[in-house]
């Protein structure tokens, strides 16, 4: 009886050596980067500007290592990388650091239209008036795809 029980535990050791699930580094590395899609790395008094159509409006997400020193963001959009931008957003961040301290996410209710390529950028201002106006970031139009039509006529 004893043997039995031994061999039996042996065989159940060894099917769950054989198939137990270990973590994998890369794998774990991958599911942390997945988690963190949203945000390139910046430096500490950078902003990071992100954004996503959803429905009719354009999501803009604010990400910095350390809002503090910001007072305000201003968004502006703009049809053209280079010209043109005009203000669609003002962001008090004061109104904001009791959320999160490094995170703001605010909706542009009026875009331009979704077949049309859209550029934002921000300008930050810090208490102490100095101006900062980041790079434009591009927004790709959504383009309805028409269903092909076949001529069964021939």
């Amino acid at each position: 009886m004893k043997k039995s029980i031994l061999i039996l535990a042996a065989m159940i050791g060894s099917l769950y050596t054989t198939f137990a699930v270990t973590p994998n580094p890369e794998n774990t590395a991958a599911t942390s980067a997945q988690k963190q899609w949203l945000f390139k790395p910046i430096s500490t008094n950078d902003v990071s500007l992100e954004l996503e159509r959803l429905g009719g409006n354009v999501q803009l997400y604010l990400y910095s290592q350390n809002m503090k020193g910001v007072d305000m963001i201003y968004i502006e959009r703009s049809k053209d990388p280079s010209v043109g931008f005009v203000r669609c957003k003002t962001v008090k961040v004061s109104d904001h650091l009791a959320k999160s301290k490094n995170y703001i996410n605010v909706v542009d209710d009026s875009p331009y239209d979704s077949n049309t390529d859209s550029y934002y950028r921000i300008r930050t201002v810090t208490s102490t008036g100095a101006t900062r106006v980041y790079p434009a970031t591009g927004l790709a139009p959504i383009m309805s795809i028409e269903p092909e039509t076949v001529d069964n006529s021939k």
